[in-house]
């Protein structure tokens, strides 16, 4: 077993670094990211993955490309709740991808992405058969103290089966495709990245790895959640939503962080990368089988799409009156804790919340059309629940479902509940460094209900947490404290 400090000294002589500038990869030479969910069940990608995942199980202790190895490397380094999450992350699955492809002598070899909104979230049959691809397979051994994980013991279980899917668990709704829309609409990329890690990226890990109602939970629910061949196509798809997001035209900022002898190339060496390195995907050699045409919408005003080049004097007129930018409406602070079971009610007096509820905005919805699109959509009201003193590791298998202004709220109000707004889960925010996590959460649906319903008055917002249990047997010790939440309008 390597620790942090044999990780990094085990590739002896090739601890002389470079920094890795990708080169520009042609679009022939792309490696293509596909939906998991619509393979056909004799497609090559299964023959493969399992074929990389055995040859990365027979490769010895020493070889910093092993199964266990590359597990290692997330558990040791891996960010959560902070504004490089998806930065890298891109490294970590670009890396494995061409390991994957050089231990199978195949080059071109891409990974696939776990399509949560398709087929209610179901992964293949292949993932539960006697083969690799099975976590219980290879009955992995965690046995891992990490930093800021502390002693990791998870077991090679998953919270699926052949006809259960993500969307068929407690908080699963979240994965649906409207969902992972209104994420994708976020064009703030604080926002959208916050919302994305702490929702959907965050509720796959603890739905599937959080499985009985105490521990040992399955290698996902840890920072060892690599060693289940789940994990790499669940961050495929994370990665696909922020490529997705990229490619309409919305700006990642530079964030100067290097990652200093944490990855590992096709060869076996450490290296140095940046998180800049990370933005341009193509640069990195692959890309996704999506296209712009497949992305929903709002509605699109095409200039010249009836002959003008320029706007109508009306269209002038509305774009130069549609607000932009992010406006805080109203924040308060909280002393109470939150249970298992138990309603936390935390009230915000929000400034002008029917006219920024109906408000709207505009913004560049890709740049890579030949004819410049405007897209208007009306305005969205955020929470953004900050210094979050979070639950115990031992205890976080939990998910925390959001309502508004909900007066019958008890812990078996549903989440069609017009009164619901969202799901987040803790995953990682434990971490050594990582700081108190903030969650993004759009509150913009119930509050339209409310006011549609005469029920929005005086500005007031009590924003509502409801922790659950993963599973409705699950321990019931946690608790924790969101400390700060400002209502914001974007």
């Amino acid at each position: 077993m390597l620790s942090r400090r044999k990780f990094i000294a085990a590739s002896g002589a090739t601890l002389a670094l470079s920094l890795v500038s990708p080169q520009k990869a042609s679009a022939q030479s792309l490696r293509l990211r596909r939906d998991l969910t619509t393979m056909a069940p004799d497609d090559l990608f299964f023959q493969q993955y399992a074929e990389a995942i055995t040859r990365m199980h027979q490769l010895p202790e020493s070889d910093l490309r092993s199964w266990r190895n590359q597990a290692i490397i997330h558990a040791n380094f891996c960010p959560h709740g902070t504004l490089d999450f998806l930065q890298w992350h891109r490294h970590y699955l670009t890396f494995f991808e061409q390991i994957c492809g050089q231990l199978i002598g195949e080059p071109n070899f891409a990974l696939a992405y776990w399509n949560w909104s398709n087929k209610r979230g179901r992964i293949p049959e292949a993932f539960f058969a006697d083969n690799p691809l099975n976590v219980e397979f290879w009955n992995d051994p965690s046995n891992y103290n990490a930093p800021g994980w502390g002693q990791i013991n998870t077991v090679g279980i998953r919270g699926l089966t052949e006809n259960i899917g993500v969307q068929d668990l407690r908080g699963g709704d979240v994965f649906t495709e409207d969902e992972i829309e209104q994420i994708r609409r976020n064009s703030n990329f604080n926002l959208f990245s916050g919302e994305l890690e702490g929702t959907p990226h965050n509720l796959g890990h603890v739905l599937l790895g959080a499985t009985n109602s105490s521990p040992p939970f399955g290698h996902m629910y840890s920072g060892l959640s690599p060693l289940d061949p789940i994990f790499w196509l669940h961050h495929c798809n994370v990665d696909r939503i922020w490529a997705e997001w990229q490619a309409a035209g919305n700006a990642t900022p530079s964030i100067s962080n290097e990652y200093n002898q944490q990855f590992v190339n096709a060869e076996g060496d450490l290296v140095l990368v940046t998180a800049n390195g990370s933005r341009d995907f193509t640069a990195l050699g692959f890309t996704y089988e999506t296209t712009l045409s497949d992305l929903t919408s709002p509605v699109v005003l095409t200039l010249g799409s009836t002959g003008l080049d320029t706007p109508t004097p009306f269209l002038s007129e509305f774009l130069a009156s549609a607000d932009v930018g992010l406006r805080e409406l109203g924040k308060a602070d909280n002393n109470e804790v939150s249970h298992i079971d138990m309603a936390t009610s935390i009230p915000v007096q929000a400034e002008d919340l029917l006219t920024n509820l109906f408000g709207s905005h505009t913004f560049q919805t890709t740049s890579f059309l030949s004819t410049p699109r405007i897209a208007v959509e009306g305005d969205r009201i955020l929470a953004i629940l900050k210094n979050i003193t979070t639950p115990s590791p031992t205890d976080d298998a939990i998910v925390v479902k959001i309502f508004v202004n909900c007066p019958y709220l008890n812990a078996t109000t549903p989440s069609n509940d017009p009164h619901y707004a969202g799901t987040f889960s803790f995953f990682g925010h434990h971490k050594q460094g990582m700081g108190k996590p903030e969650f993004v959460i759009d509150i913009t649906d119930p509050l339209r209900y409310l006011a549609e319903k005469g029920l929005l008055v005086d500005n007031l917002v009590n924003i509502q947490l409801l922790p659950l249990a993963v599973v409705p047997e699950g321990r019931k010790q946690a608790s924790f404290k969101v400390e700060t939440i400002e209502i914001i309008r974007a």
